[in-house]
């Protein structure tokens, strides 16, 4: 059990991190960069938890965790007076299938490869395999997150106003 609990701290501690660093690369609001980072460890931490209980597959847990964030995302939003995106979307890039679309591809080349039928056979199933695991995680976490913001949209809209202008940063070479 203690096992599980420090790799989910590391997977937390490695998301955050990864979250913070696509946060920063978009410019956002500086208030906004801890709570992304802090959104995507808790997101990210929460899908780990629900795929090694074996409960869930990696594309429910993946819907879960990104509601999930697109919920914490609108309350933090509404909070700080940016838009939801600006804290959700950054916090979801630690999520996205790379893994898996790397080992599709993988497959794919070593699919083409081979002349033996039992190993085209077995590369082509590989990359069926991780192809749709690819694709169903990647439509999860837009659905997932696209349902906080269709079901709150009037406070999605609402959670700006009253707030200074938002701009995004820009380097003016003046």
């Amino acid at each position: 059990m203690s096992e599980i609990l420090l790799a989910t701290f590391l997977d937390a501690i490695f998301a955050a991190v990864a979250g913070l660093g696509f946060a920063y690369v978009s410019s956002p609001p500086r208030k906004t960069l801890f709570l992304t980072a802090f959104l995507a460890a808790v997101g990210h931490s929460f899908r780990f938890m629900l795929t090694k209980t074996d409960l869930l597959g990696i594309s429910v847990a993946t819907l879960l965790a990104s509601f999930l964030i697109g919920v914490l995302g609108m309350a933090f939003a509404k909070r700080l007076k940016v838009p939801a995106e600006v804290i959700a979307f950054p916090a979801l890039l630690p999520m996205v299938p790379g893994i898996y679309a790397y080992k599709s591809i993988l497959a794919l080349v070593l699919f083409s490869r081979h002349e033996h039928v039992d190993m085209k056979s077995y590369y082509l199933i590989q990359f069926l395999d991780n192809a749709l695991i690819t694709l169903s995680v990647s439509l999860a976490l837009g659905v997932g997150v696209s349902i906080t913001l269709l079901l709150f949209y009037e406070q999605a809209l609402m959670s700006t106003r009253g707030a200074r202008k938002f701009r995004l940063r820009v380097d003016d070479e003046d």
